[in-house]
């Protein structure tokens, strides 16, 4: 994404000049690092999303298919991205997303340091049950992830995790089946939905009132989820039947 489509971003949404200062430094270090640049074909959203996430104070997050991006272990993301690559049309296509699997591999990667360090931003994240059992890359890749999930949750202060029960999911609180919000300068300002569409690349909010109803909806699902002491306890569960 070119610098001055980033700026006019990140004014659209407030940000403070010296958060635009430092975003735009971000993407122009970015240029020059190579596996810290969005991948070649991802949307303008998700551009949008990654040139905004490095200033955010807040990313709240529901998914319902996959574990989150931000928290993926490397073999969990390769069997997703691989998985993905044989569901191309054409061979042509297949081979294409292979050829990049490495470039977006190494990505995904480094973007996970944003949740590293003393500026990393609140993250908080919600996952649906049915998550735990949908094997990615077999038993031993997936009981890695769901360690990682437990690691993170136990010894990251700055990541907050909870689980969905399929009984409490019922109720139909989601919006979306995979929701991100970004509270990057304040609360009344700062404020950017993003969903994740699998075959359509990703959509960015921008409409005030569409942003308030995701937001409870995020909202209502922290509340429905278990707690972090039952959350622990439901992936331990899941990885003692992996290692059965």
């Amino acid at each position: 994404m070119k610098p001055e489509k980033v700026d006019a971003l990140l004014r659209h949404y407030g940000a403070p000049e010296e958060d635009r200062k430092e975003a735009l430094d971000c993407l122009a270090r970015a240029k020059e690092s190579p596996g810290w640049t969005p991948p070649a074909g991802s949307s303008e959203a998700f551009r949008a999303l990654f040139a905004m996430e490095s200033q955010a104070k807040t990313i709240k997050v529901y998914q319902e298919s996959n574990v989150p991006g931000m928290l993926q272990t490397r073999g969990y993301a390769k069997a997703l991205m691989q998985a993905f690559s044989r569901t191309q049309p054409d061979d042509g296509q297949q081979r294409k997303h292979q050829k990049e699997l490495e470039e977006r591999l190494e990505f995904r990667m480094r973007r996970q340091t944003l949740l590293d360090g003393d500026r990393a931003p609140l993250y908080q994240a919600v996952i649906a049950e049915s998550v735990l059992s949908l094997q990615r890359g077999g038993p031993l890749v997936h009981r890695e992830q769901l360690r990682y999930l437990q690691n993170v949750a136990e010894n990251k202060p700055r990541i907050h995790l909870r689980i969905l029960r399929g009984s409490a999911r019922s109720a139909g609180a989601a919006l979306h089946n995979a929701m991100t919000l970004l509270q990057p300068f304040d609360e009344e300002k700062g404020r950017l939905i993003y969903l994740e569409n699998r075959n359509r690349g990703g959509e960015l909010l921008t409409d005030e009132g569409e942003i308030e109803a995701y937001m409870a909806s995020l909202d209502d699902l922290w509340v429905d989820a278990c707690d972090k002491t039952e959350t622990m306890k439901l992936l331990q569960e899941h990885i003692d039947e992996l290692s059965g």
